[in-house]
Formats: C-alpha cells, sequence, structure tokens
C-alpha cells in the first residue's frame, strides 16, 4: 500500500491486472512531499516506481520517502543456495532518487549501509512509555531484552537497572533458535516484563523468552515490538495458554484484530526533519 501526504493512493487494475492509479493529482501538495510505503506484496514495489516517476514530472516538487518496514530486510547477507535480495532492493530504491529515505526500524543494520540519503527511526523509544503507562509498569519491573540485536537497540534508551538479558543461539545454517537462557538480571517476584524486540514474525523468541521469566518467577509477561507480521497472530505466541499477557505493536505491517494485541498509531511527522 502507498499513501501520498498520508492519503491512499487508490490502484484499480484492468482485467489483465495492470496498475490504473486514479485520483493521484489532488494529493500532490505545492513542495515536500511524503510518500510512505506499507509492503504487503511486491505489487507495492513496482507502484513505487509509478508514483515516482509520475511525481517526477513536477517541477519545484520533492519527494521523501517513508518505509514502515524495509522489505527484504531479513535477506541481508550471501548465504549458500540463497539471494541476497535486501541488496538489489535497496539498490531499486536508490535508482528512484529520493530527496530522503525514512526507515522505521530497520530490521538489519545493512538496510542504512546500502541505502543513500537515508535515516532510521525508532518511534519504539517514544512510544513504550505508553505501554509502560497502559500495564502500570513501576520501579520494580523489568525491560527484557531476548537478544544481541534488541540489545543493541535499546539497552541505552531505557533504565539499565531494570534491564533482563536474554541470551539467544542459533543455528548458523538453518537460522532456528537452538537455545536460549536468562544471562543477566534478575526477575523479581510477581513482577511485570515487556519483552522489547524490532520484529515479531513467528513468535518463537518472544514465547521461549516469557517461558523462561515465567520459570524464573515473573508475573505477567507483556511484547513490545515495532513489527508484528501476521503469522505471529495464528501461532503459539497468542493462544490463550501463552505465558504472554498482551502484545503492542505499531500498524506497519498488520492491523488485524486480536484479542491479545493493542495497536499503537504513530505519527510519522514528528520523524521527518
Amino acid at each position: 500500500m502507498l499513501r501520498l501526504n498520508g492519503k491512499v493512493l487508490t490502484i484499480d487494475r484492468f482485467p489483465n491486472h495492470e496498475a490504473r492509479f486514479k485520483d493521484f493529482a489532488d494529493k500532490i501538495v505545492a513542495k515536500q512531499n511524503i510518500l510512505e510505503l506499507k509492503y504487503e506484496t511486491d505489487e507495492d514495489l513496482w507502484a513505487l516506481y509509478l508514483a515516482k516517476d509520475y511525481l517526477d514530472d513536477f517541477k519545484n516538487v520533492t519527494v521523501d520517502l517513508f518505509i514502515w518496514y524495509m522489505p527484504y530486510s531479513r535477506m541481508d547477507r550471501k548465504i549458500e543456495g540463497d539471494l541476497f535480495t535486501l541488496k538489489p532492493t535497496c539498490e531499486f530504491i536508490n535508482n528512484l532518487r529520493f530527496q530522503e529515505v525514512f526507515v522505521m526500524e530497520p530490521h538489519s543494520a545493512e538496510t542504512m549501509k546500502m541505502l543513500k540519503r537515508s535515516t532510521a527511526v525508532y518511534p519504539i523509544n517514544d512510544w513504550i512509555s505508553y505501554v509502560q503507562e497502559d500495564i502500570g509498569f513501576t520501579e520494580n519491573d523489568s525491560f527484557v531484552l531476548p537478544d544481541k540485536g534488541a540489545v543493541t537497540r535499546y539497552q541505552d534508551k531505557i533504565n539499565y537497572d531494570q534491564i533482563i538479558l536474554i541470551e539467544k543461539v542459533r543455528n548458523p545454517i538453518t537460522c532456528s533458535i537452538e537455545k536460549m537462557y536468562l544471562k543477566q538480571g534478575n526477575v523479581r517476584p510477581g513482577s511485570k516484563c515487556i519483552i522489547m524486540d524490532d520484529l515479531c514474525s513467528q513468535g518463537g523468541t518472544a514465547k521461549r523468552a516469557a517461558e523462561i521469566l515465567k520459570k524464573n518467577g515473573a508475573g505477567d509477561v507483556f511484547v513490545a515490538v515495532s513489527h508484528l507480521e501476521e503469522a505471529a497472530l495464528e501461532g503459539e505466541l497468542l493462544k490463550p495458554e501463552s505465558p504472554v499477557t498482551r502484545l503492542y505493536a505499531t500498524r506497519s505491517i498488520t492491523s488485524k484484530p486480536h484479542p491479545k494485541v493493542k495497536y499503537v498509531d504513530i505519527d510519522i511527522m514528528q520523524y521527518i526533519k
């Protein structure tokens, strides 16, 4: 899905499935324009190309791109038998020549290395306070960082004395989780814990982290992520018997209702300079 200056671009289809943009021109503003990419399928990338090509015909008009979730950011290195698909995706966006590209919570640091004129934004650092207020988080409760990536992103944004670190070991070939264990910090009996991460795909990391916390005496366990994939809604993480009480997420990928999920709305304009 694409938005231009906060308005969804309507794309109809001809009988042969070719894209047809409708009511485009009335969404263009005089100077700075913001194009938003909320990736759903690869058709959105082609639509992005068509939209930018059209905008380039207007003189004295600048266009920034805001990417809610960077497509192909999991395929960020060369693995035998797989394609390094993040690289051509970044090259494709670079060739569209946006004035600046803003990426919300990039899943891979390689994204920002390969994207030109790009800025990473981290809204979870702003709305984690909303989660704390919503659950009644106190100084006796804890933030939980479930792997090295989460440590890198969040440890300097939250109270160090309230951090619990969990170590995750993946199989280098299959990428499956081989083991997880409590590495640092103490779980206070009955305390609330917020597991913080950027992406929840099927929920395996969060579920195993929650089980570890429960075994060590935690009370309610919550998950806060920037990107929530729809697959997690059908997985073990959010079943009634799961150790997770509630999951908080933005609408960067999905906003499908679920009794255990609470979505947080993001105003992207506060991140665009």
